[in-house]
């Protein structure tokens, strides 16, 4: 069965401004009804935020009668270094914005050479390195991670220092996470999977 999961990251708020971001997006979060006020043990490994009255309003097919009864069903809010993944599902592709090269992370194989770049970065930036850039194979100019193209959300990576997660709520509406953005007057990359 598995548990699936939704992130928005904020990929551009810096790490002294992570926690402040996160306390006003939460709070207009419990305000709007999205999430309740009180955490509980309803995501995987901390506490979370389960779901508000007012859930079924930011996803795009609400199944009110499964959702709200799962063990795993609130809000993850993540602050600090982190690397937002779509679990065991893979890697997509990705599209240097740049030169517009098609670069294949994985084949039905495993992962291809291209993806060791990619690896060691997200290494480096998660042990504390500043940078996150990856140079492109075709045309060699650095790209920082998030700026890559991802083909598909789910085998999509980002590294923030912010970032909500929402486990088993099906999948949110654009215009919320859009809404998300614009709270935090930052850029969020999506990212979805399956554990």
């Amino acid at each position: 069965m598995g548990e699936y999961f939704e992130s928005i990251a904020d990929v551009e708020a810096t790490e002294d401004q992570a926690a402040g971001l996160a306390q006003r997006l939460t709070s207009w979060l419990i305000e709007s009804g999205v999430i309740a006020a009180e955490r509980t043990d309803c995501v995987i490994g901390d506490l979370g935020y389960p779901p508000g009255p007012g859930w079924a309003s930011v996803v795009i097919e609400a199944d009110e009668a499964h959702t709200p009864y799962l063990r795993n069903n609130g809000l993850e809010v993540s602050v600090g270094r982190t690397v937002f993944h779509s679990g065991g599902d893979g890697v997509s592709d990705v599209e240097c914005p740049r030169c517009g090269a098609h670069v294949a992370l994985q084949e039905d194989s495993g992962p291809t050479p291209s993806w060791d770049a990619f690896s060691a970065t997200l290494g480096t930036w998660y042990e504390g390195g500043e940078s996150s850039v990856v140079a492109c194979p075709r045309c060699s100019r650095p790209v920082d991670f998030n700026d890559w193209i991802w083909t598909e959300d789910w085998g999509r990576f980002a590294v923030a220092f912010l970032g909500l997660t929402f486990w088993n709520w099906p999948p949110l509406t654009d215009s919320f996470v859009a809404e998300v953005a614009a709270r935090l007057g930052h850029r969020v990359v999506r990212t979805r999977g399956k554990l």
